[in-house]
């Protein structure tokens, strides 16, 4: 068992959902679940599901049902906030991001080596050529300084051209992750990423907010290295 804090963001996809908390089962003893609040009835079938994979998992689970609808974005930053808080770091895993063999050492040893790189302000299981990847990531408390700059202030950033464009278009108060992407780069800060690919997203069948073939998404796609 590794000694991790890991938090899984749940939605409405009961089958994805299942095979991320299996692949915590025997790696960690609990993890805390965040369901955003349903927004028609069959999203609270599919969240029905879920509480029922939850009362049979082996982890001890705290599940936090959110008594009205965030969104994605306010999801994920109130539920790192909500980590942060009482935790010194914490593990992020959204519900399409199945962990791999090797993905919780990978965690926990990173975690432990780099807490006092004030250059490293996460750690990645999926390999990037950019600064930072959303597939299976990590955090510390002491790091988490996230900021979203104005479109003005990533104008001035030596940024790909192609993620200007996307950033044009929607903008990074849409897309959590552009807004720590943005924060890295604007204080020459980085991740630190596993030396293979420790995470199998199954996300990318557009069951999801965002399209793959379009977008942030792809263009993160297209930012990928192979193992």
């Amino acid at each position: 068992m590794f000694n991790l804090n890991v938090a899984i963001l749940a939605y409405a996809r009961s089958d994805h959902f299942h095979k991320v908390l299996t692949a915590c089962e025997g790696k960690v003893t609990k993890v805390s679940v965040y369901m955003d609040y349903p927004k028609n009835e069959n999203i609270m079938m599919e969240q029905e599901k879920m509480k029922e994979i939850i009362s049979s998992s082996s982890c001890h689970v705290n599940l936090v049902q959110r008594s009205e609808n965030y969104g994605l974005v306010r999801s994920v930053l109130t539920s790192i906030k909500d980590q942060l808080k009482t935790n010194d770091h914490m593990v992020l895993l959204e519900d399409d991001c199945v962990p791999l063999p090797g993905f919780f050492e990978f965690m926990e040893n990173s975690l432990t080596e780099f807490q006092d790189d004030d250059t490293i302000t996460a750690v990645c299981a999926t390999r990037t050529k950019c600064s930072f990847n959303p597939w299976g990531w990590a955090t510390w408390k002491s790091k988490w300084k996230y900021q979203n700059p104005s479109l003005d202030e990533i104008r001035q950033m030596d940024i790909d051209s192609d993620l200007l464009d996307c950033l044009k278009t929607h903008g990074a108060d849409q897309i959590w992750s552009l807004g720590w992407l943005m924060t890295q780069h604007k204080y020459g800060c980085r991740s630190h990423f596993a030396d293979r690919n420790l995470i199998n997203n199954i996300g990318l069948d557009d069951s999801g907010v965002h399209s793959h073939e379009k977008g942030y998404t792809s263009w993160l796609l297209s930012q990928i290295m192979e193992d």
